[in-house]
């Protein structure tokens, strides 16, 4: 009956439908009548693949796929405007080019404001020679051989006029450029000056040769209401990807919006284009669909719905009878229902969390195997352990509706408990969502004055547990003796809220501090500060006291703080943000005498650094605390000229050693792994490192009850195997980060060194 009544429907009105469908391969506004036409041969498959779930749900289908070409070669192309790059696009579909994608260059500014992108698309034409580019042509090719590949893609690259042009067939050389051209989709969701961008007039679409007429009224209409955009798109195809700056803070900022996108479907009508290319026109366009097609042509869409869904349950409000677009914006005034003022600045978000959440516009990195994030997720496979599914479900917190009890909920809890606050997504996300400060702002105001679960005060104040314990003659050692009797073991973990299937944490027999004072101070002239950080001070001291040696015999006096410091870390993890001001206060009393003199502060653990050097600032107006984020600099990054300047004078034979590096999850984010890896180099040391990012243990997070077994299986994705591997060839394996050390021993048994044992090693030939 179904099939019966749309046979009839297209019969009736195929002129029509042959008239105002189809007309070019990106027009996907509406439905697809186009393929019920004999023509089509009647193709109901893809005439419901696209209706936006309005028509049923998908449960199972067949795809036909592409073959890959044996060989690729990528051609990039510059031009002077963004509109001489769409010019071209359409004069570039030539037999043999698989894709024409382009940007704008404005998109590169917005990549370069991104934390540790400063220096991006270096290797983009025009850039590379110093010539002014306002768009690029990614055009990429295929052939039999690379010769055929490479040849075709310099027949493209001279095709058209550019101000400059590379070809690469080179996998890695075509990976980075790609890169620049993946990241734009989260990238322009924030302006060059930090300003938002929405996605509402997302992937309109015009006729390729119609495509730079098309960008230059768009801009025009956009500069008409004061509004910046960043295009980037499939450009060979005539489709346009751009967000654009709206206001939905204000009742005049929607007003605006709400022109803007009604003219902006009149436009693109003009144009004979779609309002959408490729994702459909959901809620935020379906109202517009009336600038695009006749009453009549509308009418059809909404038979064509009642036939498959008579009683309009699928998807209401979307394409027939749809909501206005000024309806259910996720950005307006009611999104702020549960916000407050938080405890960090979120100085790159205007003050608010809510901002920094709306960062997160679905690109989905975080569901990627290719990186490092989101580890919750590559093991569950779950949306709501994805970055995006928890920043989807604290955005719905703010809203309070489908989640009615703000920072209370237990359901956001849930999803937040399993995020290893790891700091991938802080750089690895296109638009550096940070999930890990906004479980810790949660975390703050959901336990705010409640008792807490054990675990946040046993992991939490570790640091000043350690710190206190070392006082008392011999407690380090009861301790010790405790937490190997299985019985005291297991009570003790038990009571703290840990999980009680891996071994504890113990405290070394001595501190650093006492080591220290018991070293005789050498006569050097020149003066440096050791970051006592808890875990290299008061549980493994090995890679500390090697720091100092290796300091030392590079003739420096190295002095360490004997009062109490932290960077708050352990506090910030869990949440406890009054603790963690209350630290960095006592910190910045104790450590604004040495910067005071001008001294460099040496870091050793990873993830202690990355916080003095970041994350303190926006918890603290301290000046001390912002003088010792300069100061800070990691161990790797001082230490490496002069050991090479050292190696390169015969002053240290390097080493022949192979070594597995697991970076730590916060320095492989926030810091720079490169100074490790040109130490090791000077060295003679030949390395690889683990790819896949956190090792699993995340600080707190792996020893919090309930956490062990994904824990270990995070370890088993990469880790764990290579380093049990590297210890069957006897190769060394370095690990800077305490819980990576840690997990690593408790993972496989095989015991990692930090980069300064192996640096000292090899200075001393041991």
């Amino acid at each position: 009956d179904i099939d019966k009544q749309m046979h009839q429907l297209v019969d009736a009105n195929a002129d029509l439908i042959d008239a105002e469908l189809g007309r070019f391969p990106r027009q996907v506004s509406g439905y697809g009548l186009h393929y019920l036409l004999d023509k089509h041969g009647f193709d109901a498959a893809k005439a419901i693949a696209g209706t936006e779930g309005t028509v049923g749900v998908i449960t199972k289908m067949t795809v036909k796929l592409v073959e890959v070409p044996k060989v690729k070669a990528l051609a990039v192309l510059a031009f002077e405007t963004v509109y001489d790059a769409a010019s071209a696009a359409a004069r570039l579909r030539l037999p043999g080019v698989a894709t024409i994608e382009g940007m704008g260059g404005d998109l590169l500014d917005a990549l370069r404001s991104k934390r540790g992108q400063e220096k991006a698309g270096g290797n983009l034409p025009g850039n590379r020679k110093g010539i002014p580019a306002g768009g690029w042509l990614y055009c990429e090719v295929g052939g039999d051989s690379l010769e055929e590949a490479e040849a075709l893609a310099e027949t493209v690259a001279a095709f058209v006029a550019t101000v400059d042009s590379v070809v690469v067939s080179n996998p890695q050389e075509m990976r980075e450029l790609w890169r620049i051209r993946e990241a734009s989709a989260g990238v322009v969701t924030r302006l060059p000056d930090g300003g938002e961008a929405w996605p509402n007039w997302e992937d309109s679409a015009v006729p390729p040769e119609n495509l730079a007429d098309y960008l230059r009224d768009l801009y025009a209409l956009m500069d008409k209401y004061s509004l910046r955009g960043i295009p980037f798109g499939h450009f060979g195809e005539g489709c346009v990807h751009v967000r654009i700056s709206f206001d939905f803070g204000s009742a005049e900022g929607i007003e605006i919006f709400n022109k803007f996108m009604n003219e902006a479907a009149e436009l693109v009508s003009s144009y004979d284009g779609s309002l959408s290319g490729e994702h459909g026109d959901g809620r935020a366009r379906s109202a517009l669909l009336d600038r695009m097609y006749s009453e009549e042509m509308r009418a059809l869409f909404k038979q064509f719905k009642n036939i498959l869904d008579p009683d309009g349950l699928f998807n209401p409000g979307v394409l027939v009878d749809p909501d206005e677009v000024t309806e259910g914006l996720r950005m307006a005034p009611g999104q702020r229902t549960f916000e407050l003022t938080p405890v960090h600045k979120f100085s790159h978000d205007r003050g608010s969390m809510v901002n920094a959440v709306n960062r997160c516009v679905g690109v989905s990195a975080c569901r990627s195997e290719e990186n490092s994030m989101c580890p919750s997720f590559q093991i569950t496979g779950d949306e709501v352990h994805s970055t995006r599914g928890r920043a989807r479900l604290l955005s719905e917190m703010f809203r309070g509706e489908s989640v009615a009890d703000g920072y209370k909920s237990e359901e956001v809890l849930e999803a937040l408990d399993l995020c290893l606050s790891c700091k991938a997504c802080a750089s690895e996300c296109p638009v550096n969502v940070d999930m890990a400060t906004y479980k810790s702002e949660f975390l703050h105001k959901h336990y705010k004055g409640k008792i807490r679960p054990m675990a946040h005060y046993m992991m939490g104040w570790l640091p000043l547990l350690g710190h206190i314990a070392h006082k008392v003659p011999l407690l380090p050692r009861i301790i010790d003796m405790s937490m190997r009797t299985p019985v005291l073991k297991t009570i003790i973990a038990k009571v703290g809220g840990l999980d009680t299937s891996r071994p504890l944490i113990r405290f070394a027999p001595s501190s650093l501090r006492k080591w220290h004072k018991k070293r005789s101070n050498n006569q050097a002239t020149k003066t440096v500060v050791l970051w006592p950080d808890s875990f290299n001070a008061s549980l493994d001291t090995s890679p500390a006291t090697a720091a100092v040696e290796v300091l030392e015999t590079l003739g420096y006096r190295v002095e360490i703080p004997q009062e109490f410091v932290c960077c708050g870390l352990t506090w910030h993890s869990t949440g406890q943000l009054d603790m963690t001001q209350r630290v960095l206060k006592q910190t910045a009393k104790v450590m604004k005498p040495y910067t005071d003199r001008g001294l460099t502060v040496i870091g050793i653990e990873p993830s202690c650094t990355v916080m003095l050097k970041g994350e303190a600032t926006e918890l603290s107006d301290d000046p001390a605390i912002h003088q010792l984020a300069k100061s800070t600099v990691s161990f790797a990054e001082f230490v490496a000229p002069l050991i090479k300047e050292k190696v390169d004078s015969g002053e240290i034979q390097p080493a022949n050693i192979s070594a597995l590096t697991q970076v730590h999850c916060h320095e492989k984010s926030l810091g720079d792994p490169q100074h490790s890896a040109k130490l090791l180099d000077a060295l003679g040391v030949s390395q690889s490192d683990i790819e896949t990012g956190c090792c699993g243990l995340a600080g707190n997070w792996g020893f919090e009850k309930g956490h062990a077994e994904m824990s270990m299986a995070l370890g088993e994705r990469e880790l764990f195997p290579k380093v049990r591997d590297a210890g069957a060839q006897g190769n060394a394996v370095i690990a800077d980060g305490f819980s990576c050390r840690t997990h690593i021993d408790q993972g496989t048994g095989f015991a990692p060194q930090h980069v300064a044992e192996i640096v000292r090693d090899v200075m001393f030939k041991r």
